[in-house]
């Protein structure tokens, strides 16, 4: 399985792709902080599992969804946003995502977005 993390805070990133790495040890983890990168990147690697943060430089989370999911529609996007918000999570899934998801984004949250794809999580 292989999941793309587009994160400005690269820290928050980090700990997102060492909980899914916890969770499902043979993961692919990518981690981008700059969204045009990101959506090439998405492009390239066409990931199973795509985290969006809602803040990031030059654009935000629905934004790229929506640019990434030009490139690669079959991903699951998955919104991060800082607390629960339902003007964001109507943003996110608009633009394509599945699910939206609050920091800190626990254990639950990553089994759910890992679910189901490319084998994902029991």
């Amino acid at each position: 399985m292989r999941v793309v993390i587009v994160d400005a805070d690269l820290r928050a990133g980090r700990k997102l792709a060492g909980a899914v790495e916890k969770l499902l040890p043979t993961v692919d983890a990518l981690l981008y902080d700059d969204a045009d990168q990101a959506v090439s990147g998405i492009a390239e690697h066409a990931p199973d599992v795509v985290f969006v943060a809602a803040e990031l430089p030059g654009t935000d989370g629905p934004g790229l969804v929506a640019r990434a999911r030009e490139t690669s529609a079959d991903a699951k996007y998955v919104g991060i946003v800082d607390a629960a918000d339902a003007s964001w999570s109507q943003r996110f899934i608009g633009a394509g995502a599945k699910l939206v998801v609050s920091r800190p984004v626990d254990t639950l949250a990553v089994q759910t977005a890992l679910r189901h794809r490319a084998g994902g999580v029991p």
